[in-house]
C-alpha cells in the first residue's frame, strides 16, 4: 500500500483527498464541463472527450461527440439473442459479458490485424474504433439486460434525442430525476488510476492482441468478483438487511448503525 506502482496521465486515485481526473477533483471536474440540457451534471460525452485529450470541451465539441456514439450504438440483435439464451438466473455480468464477446466479429482491430496490411504504429487507431464502439453500446445492452432480468423483459427503445447517461435512465424505465444519477454514476466509475483489478485484466489480455471485445469482456469478469465490482452489490445487499433488520418502525439512530457495524465486523 502507498507504493506507485503504475503511472497514468488519465486520473490519480489520492487516499485522502480522492479521485483527480486529469488533475481536476470531482467537483472542478463536474464545474468545468459543459452541462447536459436543463441540467446541472455534465454528460458522459464531455467527460469522455475530456479524459481522452485532457481538454475541457467545448458545446459544439461535445454535441460531435454526442451524435458519433448515436451512429455507434445500435446493437445487432444477434447479441440480445444470445443473451437471451442465457438462463435467466444468470448473473447480469455473465450477460454483459456475454453480450461485448457476442459483437467481436465487429472488431475493426481484429480485421485490420487480419488483412495482412497490420502495422503497431497505427495500430491504436483500429483500438480506437472498437472502444468508441464499445462504449456506445455498453448502456443498451445494460438496459436490455436490466429490463429482462427486472422488468419481466418489458424493452424500452432508445430515444435518438437524449445523451448517453439519460438514454439509459430512460431505456431502464426510471424518473427524469435518475438521468442525473446515470450520468453522475458513469463518470464517477469512469477510471480509477488504471490499476485495478479489471483496468488491468484489459490491459494484460490485449497486450496477447487480443482484440478490444475478447480484453473488456475479460475485465468484466475480473469486475465481476466480490473484492472489485461485485462488492457494489454486496454493501446494497447490507444496507437491505440491514433496513430489514434494524428498521422495522424504528429511527436508525447513530447507535443503532453503530451496533449493525460492529455486528457485521465481529461476525468475520
Amino acid at each position: 500500500r502507498g507504493i506507485r506502482s503504475l503511472v497514468t496521465d488519465i486520473s490519480y486515485l489520492d487516499p485522502q483527498e480522492g479521485i483527480r481526473f486529469r488533475g481536476k477533483t470531482i467537483p472542478e471536474t463536474f464545474a468545468a464541463l459543459p452541462k447536459a440540457d436543463g441540467s446541472k451534471y455534465p454528460t458522459v460525452e464531455s467527460f469522455w472527450y475530456f479524459l481522452l485529450t485532457g481538454d475541457v470541451p467545448t458545446q459544439a465539441q461535445v454535441d460531435e461527440v454526442v451524435a458519433e456514439w448515436k451512429t455507434r450504438q445500435e446493437v445487432p440483435q444477434y447479441v440480445f439473442d444470445a443473451i437471451r439464451a442465457l438462463p435467466r438466473e444468470s448473473h447480469p455480468m455473465v450477460m454483459l459479458s456475454v453480450g461485448i464477446l457476442a459483437l467481436q466479429k465487429d472488431s475493426k482491430f481484429a480485421g485490420f490485424y487480419n488483412s495482412g496490411k497490420f502495422n503497431k504504429m497505427t495500430a491504436w487507431e483500429s483500438v480506437y474504433e472498437d472502444a468508441s464502439d464499445i462504449v456506445a453500446r455498453i448502456p443498451i445492452i445494460a438496459a436490455f439486460i436490466y429490463n429482462l432480468k427486472f422488468r419481466g423483459d418489458k424493452q424500452i427503445a432508445i430515444d435518438p434525442k437524449l445523451d448517453m447517461g439519460a438514454n439509459f435512465a430512460h431505456m431502464i424505465g426510471q424518473s427524469d430525476e435518475y438521468k442525473d444519477v446515470a450520468r453522475m454514476y458513469f463518470i464517477l466509475h469512469s477510471d480509477h488510476e488504471s490499476g485495478n483489478v479489471s483496468a488491468h485484466t484489459t490491459h494484460l489480455v490485449h497486450s496477447a492482441l487480443s482484440d478490444p471485445y475478447y480484453a473488456y469482456s475479460a475485465g468484466l469478469n475480473g469486475l465481476a468478483g466480490p473484492l472489485h465490482g461485485l462488492a457494489n452489490q454486496e454493501v446494497l445487499d447490507w444496507t437491505m438487511k440491514f433496513q430489514e433488520k434494524y428498521c422495522k418502525g424504528v429511527e436508525p439512530t447513530k447507535e443503532l448503525v453503530t451496533k449493525a457495524l460492529w455486528d457485521t465486523l465481529n461476525a468475520g
